[in-house]
Formats: C-alpha cells, sequence, structure tokens
C-alpha cells in the first residue's frame, strides 16, 4: 500500500517499502497466538473462521503483489494521509533542488 502511494505520488521514487518477506504468521505462532499464511483469496475466508474458533489473538498474512495498485487506491490515500502535506505539482523539492512530479 505504501509503495502504491509512492508509485502514485512521487514517480516510483521509493523509500524504505522494499521488505524482506517476514512471515508475520511465524511470529505470531512465536507469541502463543494463531497464525497463518494465506497465499490464495479463496483461502481467506476458511482462515478466518480457522481464526475464531481458535479463540486466539490471530494473524492472518495474507501473500499480496506488492506491485498492483488497487482500483481504487487514490481515495483511499485521500483518507489514509488525511492531514498529511503533499507537494504541489512542479514545486522545487529543497533537499533535491530538483523539480518534482506529482501525478495524483
Amino acid at each position: 500500500m505504501i509503495k502504491s502511494g509512492q508509485t502514485l505520488v512521487y514517480s516510483k521514487r521509493y523509500i524504505g517499502v522494499d521488505l524482506s518477506n517476514i512471515r508475520y504468521d511465524e511470529v505470531a505462532k512465536a507469541m502463543n497466538c494463531y497464525g497463518e499464511r494465506v497465499v490464495e483469496p479463496s483461502q481467506i475466508k476458511p482462515a478466518l473462521q480457522r481464526a475464531v474458533k481458535s479463540r486466539l489473538p490471530a494473524v492472518l498474512d495474507v501473500e499480496i503483489d506488492g506491485n498492483i495498485i488497487p482500483p481504487d487506491f487514490e481515495t483511499l490515500a485521500m483518507v489514509w494521509l488525511e492531514g498529511c502535506e503533499l507537494p504541489e505539482l512542479g514545486k522545487i523539492d529543497e533537499r533535491s533542488e530538483k523539480k518534482i512530479k506529482v501525478t495524483a
């Protein structure tokens, strides 16, 4: 999600978004919680049912394609980034002294 925002707003200038494949389901299990890795959308509902049935705090680690921008990401970003200042079109980036292009 954060990488999608950087793709749209900062012309693919990525900072701190290429993370390694962390198995959050395994982290949850190590803390005596329910953890499950989900790789197919059809597995989400059954995994949720198993998580509820476990009666433990739960983490479903859903594998996604991080290169796909969600279809309604711009609307989501407006809510998610509410209160954040985004650069204006054509404004000078004071740190690099280069023009930045904002595509959103």
